[in-house]
């Protein structure tokens, strides 16, 4: 999401990516697929269980949360950026590798700098270890497909199996061996059993546009 320059008495509408961005976000019950190129992101790397049972990854999320509201709040008056747009907060999205490391990832707008986190960063008081690790980046999510779960998710959960046969059946190939999961509802605040949770697998397709499937480009 861009941004759009400030101009006194015009009221520029809110982006939510809920609405704006509905193809890369798919509340669809058949997979799709993304192809994600480089964009700003929160980042958190962490190592071990990537669930709020483990300490660090809840504090990082809580840190991620709250630093993506920061970073709106700072860029709303901010005089280092000359464009800002009221928008939505990205969701937090976590890749997770089958070695015990994961990272945390939520989107920012094009308009906004690394130095937007570290106003937040000053602003929240007190860090703990793992908010202090929160950084700011530019990279991309690259191609996968993607399928929406309500309720936890685990390697047994048949999303995988859709997936694999969705891949198979278009001839598309694992590029990685993890797999993302992007939480469209705060894992903090919403019940485990609540959360709809987009679930994405990386790939390699040969041709994207012959398939009969969505696709999202951003």
């Amino acid at each position: 999401m861009t941004g759009r320059k400030r101009k006194a008495g015009i009221i520029m509408a809110q982006f939510d990516y809920r609405i704006d961005e509905q193809t890369e976000y798919n509340l669809g019950d058949t997979p799709s697929l993304v192809m994600l190129t480089e964009r700003n992101y929160l980042m958190f790397q962490g190592t071990g269980e990537a669930q709020l049972a483990n300490p660090e990854f809840k504090d990082a999320a809580a840190a991620m949360y709250a630093f993506a509201a920061g970073i709106k709040e700072q860029a709303r008056h901010s005089k280092l950026i000359d464009w800002f747009r009221d928008y939505v907060p990205y969701p937090l999205s976590v890749y997770r590798t089958p070695h015990g490391a994961y990272t945390m990832l939520i989107k920012q707008p094009n308009f906004t700098v690394p130095e937007l986190l570290t106003a937040a960063q000053a602003a929240a008081g007190p860090l703990t270890a793992a908010a202090r690790q929160v950084a700011y980046r530019r990279t991309e999510e690259g191609v996968e497909v993607q399928l929406l779960q309500k309720g936890p998710v685990t390697e047994a959960s048949s999303v995988f199996t859709t997936l694999t046969d969705f891949m198979q059946a278009h001839g598309m190939t694992r590029a990685q061996d993890g797999y993302r999961t992007v939480y469209l509802d705060n894992i903090l605040t919403t019940p485990a059993d609540q959360v709809r949770t987009l679930v994405r697998i990386p790939v390699t397709v040969r041709d994207p546009d012959a398939g009969d499937y969505e696709i999202a480009r951003n």
